[in-house]
């Protein structure tokens, strides 16, 4: 296997006449925090949406772990160990924010009507263990005293630190972050920061779309820069 977790070659994508992607070769390193920026309609978000097969590409391959998962579900995608979070929380307004990491964590295999009814001693286990798990990174993302709060009741940067929460529930290899920081609050905002080069610390690979750029330099292990859907620099920070 080589070096490389994520690889895209000759990818790209269009929308009419403008190019959204159009890169040849472009790769990301296991363990490594690398932001993405570029200007508004540089393709960033599309690019995300391509590897994490929330779009199809019109031509090219996307690979994870050497292997091709080109035009493969997003549930697949995930299973594999790649989670991503939106621009705009994704988060289900009508349940607490424990229910939202619950649902979030619980496996296809541990949902059937049956069990639901029955509830064997094996299935009660096993949502014990995902509420400790939920409780786990509640404290850990500081939004604990909500658990019970429904999602619609949060602020914006409570529902980007609830969708992270949802994303980590998975244990997750890699993590796609699409502008974390985008409206919160100047606080909060460094508390996220804090938390995202955490996460890189303990091994989990992160790929993140940022508008800040003093954000981006200040946690970014290497920089790629995106503009009219093509790879122009990429390096670390202070070469970028």
């Amino acid at each position: 296997m080589s070096n490389n977790l994520i690889r895209v070659h000759n990818l790209r994508k269009s929308f009419g006449g403008v190019k959204a992607v159009n890169i040849e070769d472009l790769a990301f390193k296991s363990n490594e925090l690398t932001s993405i920026i570029g200007p508004n309609g540089a393709g960033k978000t599309t690019l995300f949406d391509l590897i994490s097969g929330f779009q199809d590409e019109d031509e090219g391959q996307v690979f994870y772990k050497d292997k091709n998962i080109t035009n493969s579900q997003p549930y697949k995608v995930a299973r594999l160990g790649m989670v991503r979070t939106f621009q705009l929380t994704k988060v289900f307004d009508r349940m607490t924010v424990l229910e939202n990491l619950m649902f979030a964590g619980s496996e296809v295999s541990n949902d059937s009507l049956i069990q639901s009814i029955i509830r064997t001693p094996k299935q009660k286990e096993y949502e014990r263990l995902l509420m400790e798990k939920a409780i786990k990174i509640m404290k850990d993302l500081n939004i604990e005293q909500m658990s019970n709060s429904y999602a619609r009741e949060l602020s914006g940067g409570q529902k980007k630190l609830l969708e992270l929460g949802r994303s980590l529930i998975k244990n997750p290899e890699v993590l796609l972050l699409d502008e974390p920081l985008a409206g919160v609050n100047p606080k909060l905002a460094e508390d996220l920061l804090q938390k995202i080069q955490n996460l890189a610390n303990q091994g989990i690979t992160i790929l993140m779309v940022e508008h800040n750029i003093e954000a981006v330099m200040k946690i970014s292990e290497r920089v790629v820069v995106l503009a009219e859907g093509a790879l122009i620099a990429e390096g670390r920070p202070q070469e970028v």
